[in-house]
């Protein structure tokens, strides 16, 4: 199999991320392409000898830092003695994930640090491997970012978490200090840690609201004598009559009326989705006011009959008082 060019190798594997995660941002596909591209050409046994010059003219993806970046060959000037060979990888060392966050950084693509960039890389590490932003976001599944999303709104980010590439950037430019993590449950932990004490959504859009309508005793007590005068022309009950049925609004009253949560309903005939809040009375005086002269017609038969005939022979003079 003949060997490819470093910029056909960069183009192959650009184009698998591509597929593979359609969703990422194009500047951190061709940054891992060209570490992907890097390792295929060790894999070759080198570059191929036709092609040296193009490859190393080939200019690399973004911004290109760290250890492994393609630079171009100088020229030897073999009348001078050949200088040693400079280290091409810090103390400590320097791992895949370093180098694409810092190429993330040099790009503008994401916050400017604090990046914790010292971390553990071995299995055998206390609580690693750990995992910088580009390798959580790679692995995310659908699931994740809606774990995430629910997360971000505790912290009070409702209308910026749409899609994935504005959760993909508010993690980058306002949470990049959490990383590195162990996994998406980790960094749902860490940004449960930042909300203050109080201000989660729970605290207070999930409240219902309780109203307690301002009615006096006294306006209750002229309410009930309008009824017991219209149904039984009566100016009122007698006293323990009259406060028992007063006591009994007066405590309805007190409970108030309590508004559910907004929810989410979808229109049966519309389609649509709309926002539905419910509200249950405890005291309905309109509605009390009906019962009470139903009670009144049922518990004082001959009075409700008199006054019924009274109206009726008052309705009939006041007509032929008209005619006359």
């Amino acid at each position: 199999m003949a060997k490819k060019t470093y910029k056909q190798w960069v183009d192959f594997h650009f184009k698998k991320l591509k597929a593979q995660y359609p969703n990422r941002s194009e500047i951190i596909l061709k940054v891992m392409a060209g570490d992907l591209a890097q390792e295929s050409i060790k894999k070759q046994g080198g570059l191929p000898k036709t092609s040296m010059a193009e490859s190393s003219a080939t200019p690399v993806v973004g911004p290109r830092v760290g250890p492994d970046a393609p630079t171009l060959t100088p020229l030897i000037d073999k009348t001078k003695p050949t200088p040693a060979p400079k280290p091409t990888t810090p103390p400590g060392g320097s791992t895949y994930n370093d180098r694409v966050v810092a190429r993330i950084i040099a790009t503008g693509q994401g916050a400017v640090g604090p990046f914790n960039i010292s971390y553990p890389t071995s299995p055998t590490a206390t609580g690693g491997p750990f995992l910088q932003y580009p390798d959580i976001i790679a692995s995310m599944s659908d699931n994740d970012y809606v774990r995430v999303r629910d997360t971000l709104k505790i912290l009070g980010y409702k209308g910026v978490t749409r899609n994935k590439e504005e959760i993909d950037r508010l993690l980058i430019q306002m949470f990049g200090n959490l990383f590195p993590v162990k996994n998406v449950d980790d960094l749902i932990t860490k940004l449960k840690m930042r909300a203050l004490p109080g201000e989660g959504e729970g605290d207070k859009a999930e409240l219902p609201l309780r109203q307690i309508p301002s009615i006096s005793r006294g306006e209750l007590i002229n309410f009930a004598r309008s009824i017991v005068e219209d149904e039984l022309m009566m100016a009122r009950l007698d006293p323990e009559r009259e406060n028992e049925i007063v006591d009994n609004w007066l405590a309805k009253a007190k409970k108030g009326s309590v508004t559910t949560t907004t929810r989410k309903v979808r229109n049966p005939k519309t389609g649509k989705l709309e926002n539905v809040v419910e509200t249950t009375k405890s005291f309905d005086q309109a509605l009390e006011g009906i019962k009470l002269a139903e009670r009144l017609r049922t518990q004082y038969p001959d009075q409700y009959k008199l006054a019924q005939d009274t109206r009726f022979a008052n309705d009939i003079k006041s007509i032929l008082s008209e005619g006359a």
